[in-house]
């Protein structure tokens, strides 16, 4: 992949100007294509790996909750109720990415007994 994009990403480089000092710039696509060479085994890490996501974007997946629920009621009717579900919501969350029992979990914090 990085091999095919790379004469497309030389096509980014800015020709230097005859006189000038310093060092050449690359412009946006090459800098780009620098960090990718250099960077190449994490970039395609979720090739050999299937654990490995491979947008690494667990904030836009935690907020895709709200988003739907806005979409199905159109909207909160108050504040508090936003906060509410913001809180429960994160809570929820960290319990999934602890592998922990949600019900059981949630079952114990109406308990007064939740414990991480």
């Amino acid at each position: 992949i990085l091999m095919c994009g790379e004469t497309e990403w030389k096509q980014g480089f800015i020709p230097k100007e005859k006189g000038t000092r310093g060092r050449h710039a690359k412009g946006k696509a090459g800098n780009l294509a620098q960090r990718f060479q250099q960077y190449k085994t994490a970039i395609l890490a979720f090739l050999r790996d299937a654990q490995i996501p491979f947008d690494n974007n667990q904030a836009e997946r935690d907020i895709r909750m709200v988003k739907v629920k806005t979409k199905i009621s159109g909207a909160f009717r108050t504040t508090t109720g936003t906060e509410q579900f913001a809180r429960i919501r994160s809570i929820v969350s960290t319990l999934l990415k602890q592998n922990l029992s949600v019900l059981k979990s949630l079952t114990f914090a109406i308990q007064g007994r939740l414990q991480f």
